[in-house]
C-alpha cells in the first residue's frame, strides 16, 4: 500500500488539495513527531478501512486499534530511508517518545508543551478517520509528495567553502551560533560532531532527550567498537555539580574521556573544578571548553589535514551533521549563507 501510494505521490495526478494542506501543517508544527504519526495512521486507514486513526496501541477489546508504533517503525521508517521522503526524524522509532508512547489514544493525550498543536492534529486524525480505503490512499499519497519535496529541498542545500580561511570559518560558526535560534541545541551538537570528524573516523550523534540513550554525552568516538570520548554539549551555563555528574557517568560507563563542551552567556570558569574532578575520577581525563571558538580553534590545530581542506571539510561536514540531527532546510540554508557572508567579508 505505501508503494502504491508512492507512485501515486510521484505521478502529475492531482491529489486531494485538504490533504496537501494538513500535510504542510504538520510539517510546520515544532514537534517533528506529529510528522510520523501522521503518515502512520493514513498508511493504517489505507490498508484497512476499519482501522482507528486515533489509536496508538493494539487493544484486546478494540478490534480496529493497532500499534502505531510498530506500523511506524516497521514499515514507514525503513521506506522514508529506502525511498527518500522525509517524515523529519532519523530514529529507528520516533514514536517511541513522550506523549506517544504513554496513552493509548490520540484523543487521550493531555499533556504537551503546545496544546493548540494537539487540537490541530486530533482535528486531522477525526477526519482521517472517516476516510475510505482508496481515500486514505490518496491522502496518504498527498502526504508522501509533501514528504519528497522536503527531503529533496534539504538535499539541494549545498556549502560552497572555496576559498574560506580558518578566521572566516570561526565568523561563520559564530553567527550560525546566535543565541535566539529556536534549535541551537541541534546547532551546537551536529557543530560537535562536525569538529572531531576533523581528528576522528568514528563520531556518533545521539538523539537530544532519547529515552533510549544507554551511554554517557551527546556525540560519542568509537574506536575499535570501544566509547573512547564522550561529549556533553550544553548551551546553557554548567555547574560544578553538572560537570561532576557527567565526570562520574563516564567513570561508571568505562569511558576514559570527557569533554564538556559549553557556549553559553554568563558561564563561569570551570578550570577549578575541573582540576578537582581530575584528581577525584583519576580513571577519566576530562577538559572543558567553553566556547564554540575555542573547540573550533582547537580541532583546527590538531586535525591531520592540512588547514585550507581542514576548513573546506568541517563546512561541508557542519552540512551533513545538521541534517543527521533532524535540521529543517530553513537551518541548513541558514548555515550556507553564514559560510558565503563570511566569505564576502
Amino acid at each position: 500500500m505505501l508503494l502504491s501510494a508512492l507512485n501515486v505521490a510521484r505521478s502529475s495526478g492531482t491529489l486531494p488539495v485538504e490533504w496537501l494542506s494538513h500535510t504542510r501543517a504538520v510539517f510546520g508544527l515544532k514537534s517533528k513527531t506529529w510528522t510520523p504519526a501522521l503518515a502512520t495512521l493514513l498508511l493504517a486507514k489505507a490498508v484497512d478501512e476499519d482501522a482507528d486513526t486515533l489509536s496508538l496501541k493494539a487493544e484486546p477489546s478494540h478490534p480496529y486499534a493497532y500499534s502505531a508504533r510498530s506500523l511506524c517503525h516497521t514499515v514507514l521508517v525503513p521506506a522514508a530511508v529506502t525511498h527518500g521522503f522525509s517524515i523529519r526524524n532519523t530514529g529507528r522509532e520516533p514514536l517511541n517518545n513522550q506523549p506517544f508512547f504513554r496513552y493509548d489514544r490520540i484523543d487521550k493525550i493531555e499533556r504537551v508543551q503546545r496544546p493548540a498543536d494537539l487540537q490541530l492534529f486530533v482535528a486531522i486524525a477525526k477526519q482521517a478517520n472517516v476516510l475510505t480505503r482508496n481515500e486514505a490512499r490518496d491522502a496518504l499519497a498527498a502526504f508522501l509528495r509533501e514528504a519528497l519535496s522536503v527531503a529533496a529541498a534539504a538535499r539541494s542545500v549545498t556549502v560552497k567553502s572555496d576559498g574560506l580561511s580558518a578566521d572566516g570559518l570561526r565568523i561563520a560558526v559564530k553567527d550560525f551560533l546566535r543565541y535566539d535560534a529556536d534549535d541551537r541545541p541541534q546547532r551546537l551538537q551536529a557543530f560537535a560532531a562536525a569538529c572531531l570528524d576533523l581528528i576522528y573516523e568514528d563520531v556518533q550523534t545521539r538523539r537530544l532527550n532519547d529515552p533510549s540513550r544507554d551511554s554517557p554525552g551527546d556525540v560519542q568516538v568509537t574506536i575499535a567498537k570501544v566509547t573512547s570520548l564522550a561529549v556533553e554539549v550544553r548551551g546553557k551555563v554548567v555547574t560544578p555539580t553538572e560537570l561532576a555528574g557527567f565526570v562520574s557517568a563516564c567513570e561508571e560507563a568505562g569511558v576514559s574521556r570527557a569533554i564538556i563542551f559549553v557556549d553559553a552567556q554568563n558561564q563561569f570558569d570551570l578550570s577549578p573544578h575541573v582540576a578537582v574532578q581530575a584528581h577525584i575520577q583519576s580513571a577519566v581525563h576530562v577538559a572543558v571548553y567553553s566556547s564554540a571558538s575555542q573547540l573550533l580553534a582547537e580541532t583546527l590545530l590538531w586535525s591531520q589535514l592540512v588547514l585550507t581542506e581542514a576548513v573546506q571539510t568541517f563546512a561541508t561536514s557542519f552540512l551533513v551533521r545538521l541534517r543527521a540531527i533532524e535540521a529543517t532546510t530553513q537551518t541548513l540554508h541558514e548555515w550556507s549563507r553564514a559560510v558565503a557572508v563570511a566569505q564576502g567579508r
